[in-house]
């Protein structure tokens, strides 16, 4: 039986979910609403989808809001479902702000991707409100292993945190492996070369790391020799705070979530 998807809104996100969708064994009839007329003949010419042009009325077995957060008030108040699962991808956006806009719209699950999701690498929070029968959950958790994998949590404030380490964690990344880069062209390394070194050390370390992840501490010591070059760099890192630097930046997120709902939640 084939299940039918509706995105609302067609930007990263929803793109790299329809990839994974389009790939996978199941089957499905994707369908997309989107305004930016670009993005609609840049997904048509690459992604198996039906256009939809209007969201009043749209009926689908779920419905995925993938708009921003400040366009999920005027989405939600259109939406006249009456059976659809929906699935809200937007960071911050709470389920209690969305089923009011739904005029009290119960089935409703909140999701937090990330970018690897075009890379099928993609680690999800999940949570489901009480609505969403056991068979449901089981079809969001195959619909979201189509773009990696899943965490499922029973409080929907672990979400906000979830989107303050994965959802924004590989911006992290990015931005460390830039640093990393530059930190290298200044020691008077080539571009290219740096590149190559920055990204081979990466990759290996997690996979490293994933067979060792309740040994970190260890795997720095086993790289630190007493009196070398990497125990130099780690005492720096000590001593110009780098751990709290990132503990801020996290909390910092995690509270934006909070504020990004607040600042659109009102009627």
């Amino acid at each position: 039986m084939t299940s039918e998807i509706t995105f609302i809104g067609c930007g990263n996100m929803a793109q790299a979910m329809i990839s994974g969708l389009s790939a996978s064994k199941n089957r499905y009839q994707i369908n997309i609403i989107e305004n930016d007329q670009k993005i609609i003949d840049k997904v048509k010419d690459h992604l198996p989808i039906r256009v939809i042009k209007s969201i009043d009325y749209t009926q689908s077995d779920i419905i995925i809001l993938a708009v921003k957060p400040k366009d999920i008030k005027e989405v939600c108040k259109k939406l006249k479902v009456k059976d659809s699962i929906v699935i809200s991808i937007a960071a911050g956006i709470q389920l209690k702000t969305i089923e009011k806009f739904m005029n009290g719209y119960k089935k409703l699950v909140r999701v937090m991707p990330n970018l690897c999701a075009f890379e099928g690498k993609s680690i999800n929070a999940i949570y489901f409100n009480d609505a969403i029968d056991e068979k449901s959950k089981k079809s969001i958790d195959i619909i979201f292993k189509s773009i990696g994998s899943n965490i499922f949590f029973d409080e929907e404030i672990m979400i906000d945190r979830a989107t303050a380490i994965s959802g924004s964690g590989p911006a992290y990344v990015f931005y460390f492996m830039q640093a990393l880069i530059e930190a290298a062209l200044k020691l008077g390394l080539p571009k290219e070369e740096s590149r190559k070194l920055v990204f081979g050390t990466l990759e290996g370390s997690c996979a490293v790391a994933k067979k060792n992840i309740d040994n970190l501490n260890q795997l720095i010591k086993n790289v630190s020799s007493k009196g070398g070059t990497t125990e130099a760099a780690i005492t720096s890192f000590a001593k110009n705070n780098f751990k709290n630097i990132i503990e801020n930046g996290i909390k910092d997120a995690a509270n934006r979530a909070s504020e990004i709902n607040d600042e659109n939640s009102a009627s």
